[in-house]
């Protein structure tokens, strides 16, 4: 229903404190009532008790109605009988029965059924009775009424400021996550407080700061493959109108339109391992029908068949293999296992000036791969950070090596895939990567 007020933090922060009002009240008065209850009782009996032999007293001097009219509260004097013999009460009062009087007049205080006054008989030897009972003026229910309002008024009055220091903030919160979700990358939370609404603004800043970060590496990311395609592209277009050209240099230029495709589908095959990995890692994946292919892989073939690619591609670079013979299986998925030190190599040969050393080291509980260049190496801020998705190093764009920032990333989630740590040191223009498999873990 539209005319009821929304129920927001403000409307509830005031019904809370008149709810609490209300449950204070209560437990109060049940309290009270708990602990001064027969207390109560027995004070309102030996009350009436007084009254009912002063008023005894009173009618046997005088044995009218008038005698009766200075009491502030019902009082009824009744016959041996039960006859109503006088009352201050304007208001008709019921007779009590036989049985009533009759234990009344055993000298026990009874309450009538009929009215709730409580009946005693008078000590004067008169054999006449006396009901004492409620105040003839009535409570002033108006006066308690606007009392317990004028309270509910101040509490819900005094509640307003503990409810707006918790609305603006989320008001803010909520205009900064709208300026967000609208592109404004930079919008942020300016609430400072120490408290629990506090931490929910650092938190909202650091998710907006990684959502920044992230659509800002992606931007970053198209932008590289925008380059890295249009470079080979642009190549095999110039050995295409060469070979029309010059028909007779068409097989020369072959190896040419080759370097160039390999270098496509490199790049082609790293993104599509990125969108592969993703779903390994999503709770959907059994929906995808992507699984990890694990069976026993002979790591010193791999690494080998990787070494040979990388040479073939890199006739330049000088590759080193040092690995013991006789190393156990490892349980992997060959294909990533290609990818991963496929890309390592690959990396490698980018910023390295020396040769290029892959070192295969049988510990105790794993198999350790430790690929080794000498080069521009890496700053230790980014060292953490070499293996996130679309991360490139500041020396790295210096040298125009191209790439997209995916190839570290895909090798850390290879490795996670399998079980296996991957880690980056970097000294003195010498950078290694270490990928440690463990031998204890089945990759799944």
């Amino acid at each position: 229903m539209k005319w009821l007020p929304r129920r927001g933090v403000l409307f509830r922060v005031i019904l809370n404190g008149i709810i609490s009002l209300i449950i204070a009240a209560g437990g109060f008065l049940g309290l009270a009532t708990l602990l001064l209850g027969s207390q109560a009782k027995q004070m309102e009996r030996t009350m009436n008790t007084w009254v009912a032999a002063i008023a005894c007293e009173a009618y046997s001097k005088n044995p009218s109605g008038s005698a009766l009219e200075a009491y502030p509260f019902r009082v009824t004097v009744y016959s041996r009988k039960g006859e109503q013999l006088a009352t201050s009460s304007r208001e008709p009062v019921g007779l009590p029965t036989n049985d009533e009087l009759a234990r009344a007049k055993a000298g026990v205080p009874i309450t009538l059924a009929s009215s709730g006054d409580m009946l005693s008989a008078c000590t004067d030897g008169s054999g006449r009775y006396l009901a004492a009972g409620r105040p003839l003026q009535k409570p002033a229910l108006g006066r308690l009424v606007f009392s317990v309002a004028v309270i509910v008024l101040v509490v819900a009055i005094g509640s307003i400021p503990l409810a707006r220091s918790l609305v603006k903030p989320l008001r803010e919160l909520v205009a900064t996550a709208a300026q967000l979700g609208e592109g404004d990358l930079a919008a942020r939370a300016r609430h400072a407080a120490g408290d629990e609404i506090g931490d929910l603004a650092i938190a909202f800043n650091t998710m907006a700061a990684k959502l920044e970060a992230r659509l800002l590496a992606e931007r970053e990311m198209l932008a590289n493959i925008s380059h890295e395609l249009r470079t080979p592209l642009a190549r095999v277009r110039v050995v295409l109108e060469m070979a029309k050209e010059d028909p007779a240099r068409a097989a020369s230029l072959v190896s040419e339109i080759s370097r160039d495709l390999m270098e496509l589908e490199r790049l082609t095959e790293d993104v599509l391992a990125t969108v592969r990995l993703d779903f390994e890692h999503s709770e959907n994946r059994a929906l995808t029908g992507l699984r990890l292919r694990s069976v026993e892989v002979d790591l010193n073939a791999v690494l080998l068949e990787a070494i040979t690619r990388a040479v073939e591609a890199h006739p330049e670079r000088e590759f080193v293999f040092d690995a013991p013979d006789g190393l156990p299986s490892q349980l992997g998925d060959p294909a990533l296992l290609r990818r991963l030190f496929d890309n390592l190599l690959d990396n490698a040969q980018k910023y390295s000036t020396g040769p290029i050393v892959v070192r295969v080291r049988d510990d105790a509980d794993a198999l350790v791969v430790d690929v080794e260049d000498n080069g521009i190496g890496i700053d230790r801020a980014d060292l953490e950070r070499v293996f996130e998705p679309f991360f490139r190093t500041d020396r790295s764009r210096q040298r125009m090596t191209g790439g997209t920032g995916l190839g570290l990333a895909l090798c850390r989630r290879i490795a996670e895939l399998h079980h296996a740590s991957i880690a980056a040191e970097s000294g003195a223009g010498k950078t290694t990567v270490t990928v440690r498999l463990s031998r204890s873990d089945e990759a799944h």
